[in-house]
């Protein structure tokens, strides 16, 4: 360390160790508004569709020339592409390939159009405003096939992403508390928590979002499987980053699994929605793959649960990795810093201090207690002392008592003795 660093560390370890630790962890809502803005404020407050997929269905020029018509209108909104089938169209948007597909219609016949509410609500919205005025303008009615309509109790899909929510933030701090104060702990310790914790709460979390709440009907079996899976996964990765990162591992694991999964899993809005870097991040991010399962299992729409399968299962195996060479690492760097006499960290160093002015206090408090029980002690004793004065006094005074009575009573019996002569002595003279 440099003699700056040095310095500085003297100059910090004069404040109170309450204020040292306090101080030394103003970082993390620091950096929780510069992300918050970065990410939520930034990716929320305008969200604007851009080359969101569509498709016109039909066969020759007349279907091409709709569709360039219609993608250059939206001015960059959409990407509209020709698709040769019904049936292929209906697939694409059953699969979130398509947020919809319109076969023209003709006076006397209508319009269809096909969209999967239940893969992305906002996305069929979008394709009902675009195509229903099309079909005013040619004359028809629009038919709309909705291939995954959303139920009364989620009008609005948003269940999904709370769910996957709920699976995800307790597991992520389940696994920051263990890296945090868990450091020493062998590995099958940290997994076990980590683990029981996971199936608990994702236990805890799919009863109260499914028969409780009515979130979500049925499938509870398949949601338990599938929360654990994801609390799984949060937990291995963080874990493993804690034996590189330290405290500093609730940082980054909230950046990771909250300020980007949130705007970049299409939860909230689709990726079409979103600006950069989150519509990148779309097909990495661990949401993504929690939202694909779910939605195929809850609604049977989206690319299946393969895609969320393998985005789940790369960051449990990356998080394993990460635990197997973090434990290693972590010893290794902890004995060269002893062994080249390295201060403790700043946090240790106020807790240590934290620790001793408390014993300080605690031995304070006691020598205090025991002064107090002094005088306490000595007014006992006084009192008890004179207490037994005055009963031997009292028994000083009623033995008097008796032995002038005994006096009394003798001279009574003086004067009846004396009486008693003198009658005998005036009888013998007479």
């Amino acid at each position: 360390m440099t003699s700056l660093g040095m310095r500085y560390r003297r100059q910090y370890s004069r404040l109170s160790p309450a204020v040292q630790m306090i101080g030394l962890q103003l970082w993390l809502p620091l950096l929780f508004v510069i992300v918050f803005c970065l990410c939520y404020v930034n990716a929320f407050h305008q969200p604007t569709p851009k080359d969101v997929r569509v498709a016109v269905v039909g066969t020759g020029p007349a279907a091409a020339a709709l569709a360039d018509r219609l993608e250059q209108s939206s001015h960059g909104a959409l990407a509209v592409t020709v698709a040769d089938s019904p049936a292929a169209a209906r697939a694409d948007v059953r699969d979130g390939d398509l947020a919809g597909a319109y076969t023209p219609g003709a006076p006397g016949r209508p319009a269809q159009l096909m969209i999967a509410s239940g893969d992305q609500f906002q996305l069929a919205s979008l394709a009902r405003q675009t195509f229903a005025p099309l079909a005013a303008a040619q004359g028809t009615t629009l038919a709309v096939d909705d291939l995954a309509p959303l139920p009364a109790h989620d009008s609005y899909g948003s269940s999904a992403f709370y769910i996957t929510l709920v699976w995800i933030i307790p597991a992520y701090m389940v696994a920051m508390f263990v890296g945090m104060m868990g450091a020493v702990l062998p590995h099958r310790t940290r997994l076990a928590i980590i683990a029981g914790a996971g199936l608990v709460f994702s236990l805890i979390g799919t009863v109260l979002a499914g028969p409780v709440i009515g979130a979500v009907h049925g499938h509870v079996g398949e949601l338990l499987l599938l929360g654990f899976a994801v609390s799984l996964a949060v937990g291995l990765v963080v874990n493993g980053l804690s034996y590189f990162l330290g405290r500093f591992v609730t940082g980054v694991a909230l950046i990771l699994f909250v300020f980007l999964n949130i705007p970049a899993s299409g939860g909230a809005y689709p990726p079409s929605f979103m600006p950069e870097p989150f519509r990148a991040l779309h097909p990495y991010v661990l949401g993504t793959g929690a939202l694909d399962v779910l939605r195929d299992i809850v609604y049977g729409v989206g690319p299946g649960p393969g895609r969320g399968a393998l985005i789940l299962g790369g960051y449990a195996a990356a998080g394993a990795v990460l635990t197997a060479i973090g434990r290693p690492f972590f010893l290794r760097r902890s004995r060269r810093r002893v062994e080249r006499g390295a201060p403790v960290s700043m946090m240790l160093a106020a807790q240590g201090a934290a620790m001793a002015a408390r014993q300080a206090e605690q031995s304070k408090a006691a020598e205090q207690s025991k002064a107090a029980e002094q005088p306490r002690s000595a007014a006992e004793t006084a009192v008890r002392q004179n207490a037994d004065l005055a009963d031997n006094e009292f028994a000083d005074n009623e033995f008097a008592d008796n032995e002038f009575a005994d006096n009394e009573f003798a001279d009574d019996e003086a004067e009846t003795d004396a009486a008693a002569v003198s009658g005998a002595a005036a009888g013998g003279t007479a």
